[in-house]
């Protein structure tokens, strides 16, 4: 009778326990392991019991996949299954030598972040941890890592739940609010697109099939053979598996946001355009100057054949992209309030500008050249039609196609952005002022990868690089200076100097 009650509770769990997505299962696969850390620097310390309550009364009760782990059922479908939880086995609070200056402390939180960043989770317990680092760094009194598989939700989701118990911290009766971002055509752009002449009508649809087709075919392409050359930012693949937990230098630069509106404003370009210039032109600064050094290292002609100059041409970045937008979000609040929890991003492949052989281009140049590749991407119905696409292609051809479409996606390509928008105000978690947040991505197939977050009007602009292949001090300088020089082409000497507009912090 006990028996046949435990069959029928068992029973029951497997029809209520939700199947898992195929996009999470790529995301937590044996060819990719997607892990995310959103780490939050606080002007003053937090406790254990302060962190177990968040936990217990914020973050188990948002989704079921936090108490949850993968498991086949008798069916062979994998699901999230519910198992007995407790929160104190994922709080993990490292110990460092007492007495040393904030310096030091930052640097062994840089390390810190980097050793995490090579381990995976432990089997049999749910895809998450948090790290309480109880040592002051450059921006706050103790640090706060939390710690992710992609597999349980996108950026998005995981905003959902700190914004839930996060307050502002001028005002904490008060929420926090996001910026009025348009995320659709406006009424008024809509009726626009009604007035126009047929012929501009027809002309318009025509750019749209020829970039849609050509998306078809360059992501067909990229995820079954097309392959950037190896480059400055970009390893030499070769038959020989690497490992997607690799050791990393973290580094991050904050701007003024106003600043970066002005950019864009002079320019007529996006937000993102502007980052997406930016990141073109870093690494053109890093690429010449890594030639250069090796030249007078090795001689001209090795310098030049180690550095496989050619693939500075040739760069391709994967941009993630939140499809909410596709399905009737309107604006931030919308994402961010939506129930729709999950892996709602997709991949938007674009050439990243390129200036071969000449270190003193303009700057901007790289901006206007983004902001025409943008353009033309978000000119096409490619992204809409990805998402269905992987569906059919798992429904039809089983999962493994997804993971390597997934992992070729990457691997393929020679870097990655991903950013989020923040609050406009300085953010308070548990009643503790936020000095500084900000996400990066580990278990990416490539050497270099870019974060970015706008919050209480900063942009804040991290960079994840591979130990051992990028050098990471003259990358980390040409990075500094690429934020210099673009204010400085955009606004002349006076304002593009202006003080105290680039606060660094080093890794």
């Amino acid at each position: 009778m006990d028996n046949s009650h435990n069959n029928n509770e068992a029973n029951r769990d497997e029809e209520t326990s939700p199947p898992v997505s195929p996009v999470s299962q790529s995301l937590n696969s044996k060819i990719a392991s997607l892990i995310i850390y959103v780490v939050f620097e606080l002007e003053t310390s937090i406790t254990e019991f302060e962190t177990l309550e968040f936990l217990r009364t914020h973050l188990l009760p948002q989704n079921v996949r936090f108490s949850s782990i993968m498991e086949r059922n008798n069916k062979g479908v994998l699901r999230w299954k519910r198992v007995g939880i407790h929160l104190e086995d994922h709080i993990i609070v490292p110990t460092f030598p007492n007495g040393l200056t904030r310096e030091s402390y930052d640097q062994m939180l840089r390390e810190y972040i980097s050793k995490i960043g090579c381990e995976n989770f432990p089997e049999g317990k749910p895809l998450w941890e948090v790290h309480l680092v109880k040592y002051p760094s450059l921006k706050g009194a103790c640090t706060m890592i939390f710690k992710f598989s992609h597999a349980l939700g996108d950026g998005y989701s995981f905003m959902r739940v700190f914004f839930k118990c996060c307050g502002r911290a001028d005002k904490p009766s008060l929420p926090l609010t996001f910026p009025r971002t348009s995320l659709i055509k406006t009424q008024q752009q809509d009726h626009g697109n009604r007035v126009i002449g047929s012929g501009k009508k027809l002309l318009g649809l025509m750019g749209t099939c020829i970039n849609t087709s050509y998306d078809i075919v360059e992501t067909s392409l990229r995820i079954a053979c097309l392959e950037d050359p190896p480059s400055a930012i970009r390893y030499s693949y070769t038959s020989k598996k690497r490992e997607l937990l690799r050791p990393f230098n973290v580094y991050s630069v904050t701007v003024s946001l106003e600043r970066v509106k002005q950019v864009r404003i002079k320019l007529g370009a996006t937000v993102n355009d502007v980052i997406i210039g930016l990141l073109s032109y870093m690494i053109h600064l890093y690429t010449e100057r890594k030639k250069k050094k090796l030249m007078e290292q090795y001689g001209e002609e090795d310098g030049l054949l180690m550095m496989n100059s050619n693939g500075a041409t040739n760069m391709t970045l994967c941009v993630m992209v939140n499809t909410r937008v596709f399905q009737g979000a309107k604006n931030l609040d919308d994402m961010i309030k939506e129930e729709a929890w999950g892996n709602r991003s997709s991949i938007a492949f674009a050439k990243l500008p390129a200036f071969p052989n000449d270190e003193l281009v303009n700057p901007l140049d790289f901006i206007i050249k983004a902001k025409k590749n943008m353009d033309r991407k978000k000119n096409s119905l490619m992204l809409p039609l990805l998402d269905p696409f992987l569906k059919t292609a798992t429904r039809m051809l089983g999962q493994k196609v997804t993971n390597g479409i997934l992992y070729k996606s990457f691997k393929n390509s020679s870097t990655m952005i991903s950013n989020l928008i923040g609050p406009k105000e300085q953010m308070a978690f548990m009643n503790h002022p936020v000095s500084n947040c900000y996400y990066i991505v580990s278990g990416i197939p490539q050497s270099t990868t870019f974060t970015s977050v706008t919050n209480n009007d900063k942009l804040v602009v991290v960079v994840t690089m591979e130990k051992g292949f990028i050098d990471s001090e003259l990358f980390t300088s040409c990075m500094d200076e690429a934020f210099e020089n673009i204010f400085q082409a955009a606004f002349g000497d006076n304002q593009g100097k202006n003080d105290n507009e680039i606060k660094k912090k080093s890794n």
